[in-house]
């Protein structure tokens, strides 16, 4: 059945005019996961999340609301979407009408993830600072074509940086290192901070890590990660270096297959069945493990995991 897409991408639009954010989540939010490291608010690295992995909670009641309202055709799906802008119009969040809540246990996990990172590259011997109220990444406008929205939102992210002062920006996931890499150029004149993946960093100064999760994993190389930033080799070292042992699919490094990610904002049921696809390649390597360096498809796979009967882990979160 089909979903009114135009009706979505309308909503996203309205919640980036009110917070910046396409699913309404505030920036205050975003910087939370920081609380107590007492972490500069500028220097000359800044660690920036883009407020992907702070997300994945909200991406997944997104995407399960707009399942159910899919299955339910398509004016009840456009009374929905025109009810939810209403409300955030009128200041009412309509996921608290809806009695809809995060649990601490989900944002916990999430925010430990991004923790674990300034951990190591503390230990690496990395001063950073990081921005308190942090602007989401914007790169969802761009894959839906929003572009105008797009270009006003990494205007504003690049003033944002630049008041921290920071020459190199340390990023931790696919899609926020492709947007400032190559697409911040395009709508930003001048913009000319380098960009850092923290793995390239880590191995950069010979970073050890010791290694907290199971002991054999099968590897899922995201698309941006692998085809358009050109990681492929720095996952594999680190777990190497953490006495992992590397499972590969059939389909991997710039050949690999996709997480469903990110059409679960508008297509979910479709995201859902790629996901599936790939974790069946991913469980005929003989590991149960999967183990990604994405949060969307840290999100996407670990919704239809149960089905499959294998435990997705974040990176972080096997090699400590």
């Amino acid at each position: 059945m089909g979903m009114d897409l135009k009706a979505v991408k309308s909503l996203l639009e309205d919640n980036a005019r009110r917070t910046w954010n396409p699913l309404g989540i505030r920036e205050s939010y975003c910087g939370q996961w920081a609380q107590g490291l007492n972490l500069p608010a500028k220097g000359e690295n800044l660690l920036y999340t883009g407020c992907l992995y702070q997300m994945i909670p909200y991406i997944e009641m997104f995407s399960g609301m707009l399942k159910r309202l899919e299955s339910l055709g398509p004016t009840v799906f456009r009374l929905a979407m025109g009810a939810n802008k209403l409300f955030n119009s009128l200041g009412i969040s309509t996921t608290s009408l809806l009695g809809i809540t995060i649990s601490r246990a989900e944002r916990e996990r999430y925010f430990s993830i991004l923790r674990t990172i300034a951990s190591a590259l503390r230990r690496a011997g990395v001063e950073f600072a990081y921005m308190r109220e942090e602007p989401y990444n914007g790169v969802l406008y761009h894959d839906l074509g929003m572009d105008e929205v797009f270009g006003r939102h990494v205007r504003r992210l690049a003033d944002r940086i630049r008041e921290t002062g920071a020459k190199r920006i340390i990023t931790v996931d696919p899609h926020t290192t492709y947007m400032l890499r190559y697409l911040m150029g395009e709508f930003v004149e001048g913009f000319d901070a380098e960009v850092i993946h923290y793995m390239d960093l880590l191995l950069e100064r010979g970073y050890e890590p010791s290694g907290k999760g199971p002991k054999s994993v099968a590897i899922h190389d995201p698309c941006y990660l692998a085809r358009w930033n050109g990681l492929i080799d720095q996952p594999r070292e680190l777990l190497s270096r953490a006495g992992v042992q590397v499972l590969e699919p059939e389909f991997s490094r710039k050949f690999t297959g996709c997480c469903g990610g990110p059409i679960e904002s508008l297509l979910p049921s479709l995201a859902s069945t790629i996901a599936l696809k790939r974790l069946k390649e991913l469980k005929e390597t003989g590991s149960s493990d999967v183990v990604v360096m994405c949060p969307i498809c840290l999100t996407n796979f670990s919704r239809e995991a149960r089905q499959v009967g294998v435990r997705v882990h974040d990176i972080t979160e096997v090699i400590g």
